[in-house]
């Protein structure tokens, strides 16, 4: 059984001892402790019920990220297949493929939107140094997770591209994200001349996680063949198909 059944079963029927005997021993006092204790138990009953329900009506779509933690997690103490990138400790592509599917199908369920950005980053010649590169890429890393809310999903899909995934979020908020995330990475990380980004939505620029995937790669390689500059570099988002 469910360790929340139990406790809201628990609390039940300690509210209703303790009513009886409240009951029968003082009829006065003992109704006034008892209806205040039962007051309480139905309180915590409620909440409990209230988060049983919450668990049981979430679907698999919701629970992907969830299931694929868990998975991470023993995958990590030892397993032969870990999910994470060791030079940066952020989830891989494999990850972000299974993450990919589950937010597109949530975002069908809950009719609201989610943008999937994908950033390349290029760095100076000082990288040619092993232990420079892997500091940048470190420290990139971690500006990601300071830059980001704790619901988007961070990855590394490739060298040097990474995927965000932004749940509840139109394809302006992806630009923004972007542009604020060039502009950190300019000011703090000197190693990095360059971050361009491509930018999809659904369901602004396809339905299904393939279509998404297929727009914002398309809005990458444009914004990466563009001429580098000086500047920070391009963000580019998906063009609707006719």
């Amino acid at each position: 059984m469910d360790r929340r059944i139990l406790a809201l079963v628990s609390t039940s029927v300690a509210a209703a001892i303790a009513a009886f005997i409240g009951i029968a021993t003082e009829p006065v006092i003992g109704c006034i402790a008892a209806l205040a204790l039962a007051a309480v138990a139905l309180g915590v009953s409620w909440a409990l019920y209230s988060d049983i329900k919450l668990l049981r009506n979430q679907s698999s779509a919701d629970a992907v990220d969830t299931v694929t933690l868990r998975h991470l997690e023993v995958l990590q103490r030892g397993g032969p297949k870990p999910l994470i990138d060791l030079e940066t400790g952020l989830p891989d592509e494999r990850f972000f493929e299974i993450a990919l599917d589950g937010r597109v199908a949530a975002a069908r369920r809950h009719l609201w939107p989610v943008t999937l950005v994908l950033i390349e980053i290029a760095m100076t010649e000082a990288a040619d140094d092993p232990a420079v590169r892997q500091e940048a890429l470190a420290r990139f890393s971690l500006l990601l997770r300071r830059t980001m809310r704790e619901s988007d999903v961070l990855s590394r899909i490739d060298e040097h591209r990474f995927a965000l995934l932004l749940d509840d979020t139109a394809e302006e908020g992806g630009v923004w994200s972007a542009e604020r995330l060039q502009v950190e990475s300019a000011r703090e990380h000197p190693v990095i001349r360059r971050l361009v980004a491509g930018v999809a939505s659904y369901p602004s620029h396809g339905l299904g996680a393939p279509e998404v995937l297929a727009a914002a790669n398309a809005a990458l390689q444009r914004a990466a063949s563009a001429d580098a500059g000086h500047g920070l570099g391009l963000v580019e988002v998906a063009r609707l198909e006719h």
